[in-house]
C-alpha cells in the first residue's frame, strides 16, 4: 500500500502520508484538493484504523477517490466506504499479493507474487491517468461471486473468529530484536523478557509481525508452518529492476 500511495503522489505531485502516524486534525481541504485514500481490502472492507481515520476528516468538496489493493477478490469495499465514511467519487481494485500466512494455506507464491507485481506497475500507472482525469461514479475491481453476501457476513466473522491474537507465539528462532512490537499497529505486542507477548486479545491481523520478523520466528498456531510469507520489501528491488 505505501509503494502505492508513493507511486502515485510522485506523478499526481501530490503527498503521501502514513495514517497511523499522523493526525486527522493536521488536514483540511476544499474543492480544489484531491484525496486519496490507499488501503488492502479485510474481508470485503476497508480496515477499521483506515476507516477510523478518515471519519475524522471532512472532505469538503474535495475529490475523493480509493485503491485498494487484493489478493483474491475485493467485495464492495469501495462502495461500503463511500457509504459508512464519505462519498467516493471513484474507486480502483490493484491485485496485489497475498500476506494472509495464518490460514494455513498460501494464496500465494515466490512465482506468482512476482507474476502479480509486474502486472501491478501496469496496472498502477493506469490508475493515475484515471485519476488524473478525476472520474466520477466509477467503482473498477474485481468483486468477485458474492460481492453483496460477502461484504455483509465476512468483515464480522473476520473480526471476531479470525483477528484474535492467542493462536500467536515464537519459536525458539526469535533473537528479541523487537521488530514485531515496534511495528505492530494496534500494540498488541509488547517485550517481555527479550520475547514478544500479546498482551490484547484482538489486534487488526495485518500480518506484519509475522511476515517481517527477519527470521521467521513468530508462528500462528500450527497454520503458518510452511506457509510462504510476503512482505513488498522483499521484491522492491527486483521491482525496481
Amino acid at each position: 500500500t505505501k509503494w502505492q500511495a508513493e507511486r502515485a503522489a510522485a506523478a499526481l505531485g501530490d503527498e503521501a502520508v502514513d495514517i497511523m502516524t499522523v493526525s486527522p486534525q493536521d488536514y483540511t481541504f476544499g474543492p480544489d484538493d484531491t484525496i486519496g485514500i490507499y488501503f488492502p481490502v479485510y474481508a470485503c472492507v476497508a480496515p477499521d484504523p483506515v476507516k477510523d481515520f478518515a471519519r475524522q476528516i471532512d472532505p469538503n468538496g474535495a475529490y475523493t477517490y480509493a485503491v485498494c489493493g487484493y489478493s483474491n477478490y475485493t467485495g464492495l469495499a469501495m462502495q461500503e466506504f463511500s457509504e459508512s465514511v464519505w462519498k467516493l467519487h471513484s474507486g480502483y481494485g490493484l491485485l496485489m499479493p497475498d500476506n494472509t500466512s495464518v490460514l494455513g494455506y498460501p494464496y500465494d507464491t515466490e512465482e506468482t507474487t512476482k507474476e502479480k507485481l509486474a502486472t501491478a506497475c501496469a496496472r498502477m500507472d493506469a490508475i493515475i491517468e484515471r485519476i488524473k482525469k478525476r472520474e466520477e461514479d466509477v467503482f473498477d475491481s474485481y468483486q468477485g461471486p458474492n460481492p453483496e453476501e460477502d461484504t455483509k457476513n465476512l468483515p464480522g466473522f473476520f473480526n471476531s473468529q479470525l483477528a484474535v491474537t492467542g493462536p500467536f507465539y515464537v519459536n525458539e528462532s526469535c533473537i528479541g530484536c523487537g521488530m514485531c512490537e515496534a511495528g505492530c499497529p494496534k500494540k498488541a505486542i509488547e517485550m517481555q523478557d527479550g520475547k514478544p507477548v500479546w498482551i490484547m486479545d484482538h489486534c487488526y491481523l495485518c500480518s506484519a509481525c509475522i511476515n517481517k520478523c527477519p527470521v521467521e520466528a513468530i508462528e500462528y498456531g500450527d497454520k503458518s508452518q510452511g506457509v510462504y510469507r510476503y512482505t513488498f520489501e522483499k521484491y522492491q528491488k527486483w521491482l525496481a529492476e
